[in-house]
């Protein structure tokens, strides 16, 4: 069967036709699928069914390694490592069988928290609500572009602290800071294959800016947010979507759905590799 590539938006994201991610991918699919995820940065396929989790872990094999899930707790699928469930499911002891509940969730970049960020995150739409939980998402390519001349001056060079608080989805505590797994991070980063620039920082994980005093990181952060929290594109789910993207270049957010509907996304990583800090 044909690959046929349908972008979402002129921004971000494209749909791919005509591949059945349950299955090993041909050498030429493979290629296809490289190039369209570097060019449009967000892949939605979907009618997808894996009909294990063997399958499912195969899936984005094209793209590169498996990466072990890093949520603390017993949120993970039957392989126990690489396969998180994203869910407001509660098992019959009343104990949620996934992380992210139903309430809405900021623009972050997933596990900008850790050491060398995850290349690409993929998601499984298994259960969904009748309405909300959408996921928005934003090309950060644009996000630099956009900001004006003294924001770039302002961060040129400097990191960004990113940390990330298991227990809520809001941003973090400056309290708790020290309890929270962190990284420093460029707050502009170089992508590896296009060698663009990308803005690198998001509410929910960004807690200050290198070489700035808490006030001015603050007020810094609050006037970078908004150039990371607009929607270039927003995925609708449904019933066997799977989406994959790449985590240096898009920020995403969710919108929150009611709590008495269930929602169930099977998520899976692929490893990246170090941040390459913005030249020039």
């Amino acid at each position: 069967m044909t690959v046929e590539i349908i972008p979402l938006s002129e921004a971000i994201g494209a749909e791919i036709r005509g591949v059945d991610l349950s299955r090993p991918v041909d050498a030429g699919t493979v290629a296809i699928l490289n190039e369209a995820f570097i060019r449009h940065i967000l892949l939605l396929f979907r009618n997808q069914d894996f009909p294990d989790e063997k399958s499912l872990l195969r899936s984005a094999d094209w793209l590169g390694s498996r990466a072990a899930i890093t949520m603390p707790g017993n949120k993970f699928g039957d392989d126990g490592e690489n396969i998180h469930m994203i869910s407001n499911i509660r098992d019959e002891n009343g104990e949620p069988i996934g992380d992210l509940g139903d309430s809405d969730l900021f623009f972050h970049h997933d596990n900008a928290f850790t050491e060398d960020p995850d290349k690409a995150t993929y998601l499984w739409a298994v259960e969904l609500p009748t309405t909300g939980g959408v996921t928005l998402f934003r090309n950060c390519y644009l996000a630099y572009d956009a900001l004006p001349q003294d924001l770039r001056q302002a961060i040129h060079g400097r990191r960004v602290l990113q940390v990330y608080d298991y227990n809520v989805n809001e941003r973090p505590s400056k309290d708790r800071l020290a309890e929270m797994p962190q990284a420093w991070h460029p707050s502009v980063v170089t992508h590896p294959v296009t060698g663009r620039r990308a803005l690198y920082c998001n509410r929910l994980m960004t807690a200050a800016i290198e070489g700035y005093d808490e006030a001015e990181s603050d007020a810094l952060l609050e006037a970078l947010f908004p150039y990371i929290e607009r929607a270039d594109y927003a995925l609708e789910w449904r019933l066997g979507d799977y989406i994959i993207f790449d985590n240096l270049c898009q920020a995403h957010a969710r919108t929150e759905f009611p709590a008495d509907q269930r929602r169930l996304l099977k998520r899976g990583k692929v490893t990246g590799d170090p941040i390459a800090v913005a030249a020039g």
